[in-house]
């Protein structure tokens, strides 16, 4: 189902699947970026028992307005949290959308239940102590081979937030069998094992 919520910000576009405890998902900043960076984790995500929220952040995709800075989509993230009733809720985001997700948690922690992030920036951004003030429980998974990131930013994150799981997905490739630009998105061409790990944590905590 689509759906647009009302933000401060402007609208923001939502897939959304499932019944029951909140997961919102944000993508990366490449203007191609969309909710469809997350099409093979919904299915999963709402079988098992939740309800998830995969946006477009504003000025993506079906969301109307100029893109904004990842504090703005943050906010944004967080009012939909709030006319939705969500909270508390498990934020998640990929690459830029993992800023998001982080400062989301770190202006209102009291919304966010789990942290999960995806092959996440923030390494040179984040202070160490903006970190180890992050009390959720944390999931960070990174592809093996991401030559976008790279694996020494899943170390950082794990080291700095507290309590954080860090799981690390190898042979990242595309549906032609060719690595992809990165091994980037382990949730889409890995998502069978990503899927599992983020039950498995989603479960756990």
């Amino acid at each position: 189902m689509d759906k647009t919520i009302e933000t401060n910000h402007g609208p923001i576009h939502a897939r959304l699947e499932g019944k029951g405890p909140a997961i919102v998902l944000a993508h990366g900043y490449h203007p191609d970026n969309s909710w469809q960076v997350w099409e093979n984790n919904l299915a999963a995500l709402s079988e098992a028992g939740y309800r998830v929220y995969a946006l477009d952040l504003i000025g993506y995709g079906a969301s109307g307005g100029e893109r904004l800075g990842q504090q703005q989509q943050a906010e944004a993230m967080l009012d939909l949290v709030e006319a939705e009733g969500l909270a508390p809720a498990t934020l998640g985001g990929v690459s830029w959308g993992g800023m998001v997700a982080l400062e989301a948690a770190l202006a209102r922690p009291a919304a966010v239940a789990r942290l999960v992030l995806v092959d996440s920036a923030g390494v040179g951004f984040f202070s160490e102590e903006q970190m180890e003030s992050i009390s959720c429980p944390t999931l960070v998974v990174w592809g093996e081979d991401d030559t976008v990131l790279s694996l020494s930013n899943a170390a950082w994150f794990g080291a700095t937030i507290p309590g954080s799981r860090v799981e690390i997905i190898a042979g990242v490739t595309d549906q032609e069998g060719v690595p992809d630009w990165g091994g980037h998105h382990p949730m889409r061409f890995k998502s069978q094992e990503f899927n599992q790990i983020l039950l498995d944590f989603l479960r756990s905590t």
